[in-house]
């Protein structure tokens, strides 16, 4: 949907169509309202805040719309001390313009927008190597070495919390920080850089080594093996962490999301998608759809076709109605469509190639559950069955074929993740390269033994498969 007709939702009832003005009038009485024209919507929190990009006055500006029923003066005070702290201490953040309420009643916040810049998630998010995300992370490091030195600490370790223009780095969302009256010490330092390296996967050492001797170097630290052990442990720890938090954002409304609460139908979208085709085509409408794509299964369980929808080339498994019994214990336990699509987000999460996840989407008959659709980005490829069939395929790049699904098998286990279900057919191969699909039996083991018997199980239904070749 363009910028110029796309719906800006602000307040708890109000939809606006941009580009529309918000009216901010100071606390100081004698001063005239000042007209701030909303261009772009950035980020929703509902009911909390907004964010846009704007005009004032002839500048670029972003305004922050704080909305919370009675904390919004709070919270839009705590982000314009916020930053004026930042800049008293000689850290980089953009100056605040204006500070008031709005017209109808909310809290802003207006600052300067930083001219050419990018936030450091756009910049390791087109960053095509693990070393070009480390040059962006080594930024950021020295940044945070500055903050930790004047006694200010980032709560919030959020790469878009930080914009980037040429070497230059800037702090934004002041309201998620704290402040000492001292530099940081060692220990806690350690916990928070360990935060940002836990954006690097977890067999990115060299990278990891990296950002943190530039944080030891900003702060004239000299790092040794202990430092570097404990921040390997704290490390690990945060990506664990962050994995559960980020696969909660897979359950609610966002920028990238859109929730599915119509009839009797529940889910989330991703917003291309339901922008594209809208909410009808992918709920009442998609038995019909799928109906007229190029079928790829249609058993008693689940029937499989692949549609073109808004342009956009996807596969859907909806997955039968199979019974009273069936409905009640799927009602109670999650569809499998939903555990489909955690496990997917999960899997891209920890850097495992799976199809890309758009839509899961449930049908209930009164309380219960009837049927579930899971869809997905429709990747092209060979199953792995027929290449390690194909005689003139070479042997060698079977044998890499195989070789990577152990390793991403250990990789799997080293998330305490087993597949459930690794026959050939699930295996996709493009080049060298594999995409797990099929992801509603597998499960993330908090038990050692059992992580172990599923990781054996998994490489037996596999090598079965190999050793029939």
């Amino acid at each position: 949907m363009a910028d110029s007709t796309r719906v800006a939702f602000y307040g708890p009832n109000d939809m606006r169509a941009l580009p529309f003005v918000i009216g901010v009038r100071s606390p100081d009485p004698t001063l005239p309202v000042q007209q701030v024209v909303c261009r772009r919507s950035l980020r929703l929190l509902i009911r909390r805040r907004e964010t846009f990009e704007a005009s004032w006055q002839d500048r670029a500006v972003i305004l922050k719309v704080f909305g919370h029923p009675w904390k919004a003066r709070l919270h839009a005070r705590r982000e314009r001390r916020g930053f004026e702290r930042l800049a008293q201490r000689g850290i980089p953040v953009p100056a605040v313009l204006l500070y008031g309420r709005t017209d109808d009643g909310r809290w802003a916040v207006v600052t300067e927008k930083i001219q050419d810049a990018v936030t450091a998630q756009e910049r390791c998010t087109t960053a095509d190597t693990i070393d070009r995300k480390a040059q962006v992370l080594c930024l950021v490091a020295r940044h945070l070495a500055r903050q930790h030195d004047k006694g200010v600490i980032q709560s919030d370790m959020h790469l878009g919390n930080f914009m980037i223009r040429d070497e230059e780095v800037f702090a934004l969302d002041p309201a998620m920080m704290s402040f000492r009256w001292g530099p940081i010490g060692p220990k806690r330092s350690i916990r928070l850089v360990a935060r940002l390296v836990s954006m690097l996967p977890e067999d990115a050492g060299p990278a990891i080594d990296a950002v943190f001797q530039q944080y030891g170097a900003a702060r004239s630290w000299s790092i040794g093996s202990r430092d570097m052990e404990q921040l390997r442990t704290r490390q690990r720890r945060c990506r664990k962490r962050a994995i559960e938090r980020g696969l909660r954002k897979f359950l609610r409304t966002n920028r990238h999301h859109q929730a599915i609460r119509r009839g009797p139908w529940r889910g989330l979208a991703d917003r291309r998608l339901s922008e594209a085709v809208g909410l009808d085509e992918i709920t009442a409408g998609l038995d019909e759809t799928m109906s007229q794509g190029h079928i790829l299964k249609d058993g008693r369980t689940s029937f499989v076709s692949r549609v073109t929808l808004g342009g956009i080339e996807i596969v859907v498994k909806r997955y039968n109605h199979k019974g009273l019994l069936h409905s009640l214990r799927h009602t109670l336990k999650k569809s499998r469509a939903k555990r489909s699509w955690l496990n997917a987000n999960r899997l891209l999460l920890v850097g495992i190639a799976t199809p890309r996840p758009l839509a899961y989407v449930e049908e209930y008959r009164g309380p219960l559950l009837h049927r579930s659709y899971f869809i997905t980005e429709f990747i092209g490829g060979r199953e792995l069955h027929g290449i390690l069939r194909d005689k003139s395929v070479p042997a060698d790049r079977k044998q890499r074929l195989v070789d990577e699904v152990v390793h991403t098998l250990d990789r799997l286990a080293g998330h305490r993740i087993s597949h459930g279900d690794l026959k050939h057919t699930n295996i996709l191969c493009r080049e060298d390269k594999i995409t797990l699909t099929d992801l509603d039996g597998m499960q993330v083991h908090r038990i050692g033994w059992l992580l172990q018997r599923r990781y054996r199980s998994d490489m037996a239904r596999f090598l079965q498969d190999v050793n029939r070749m």
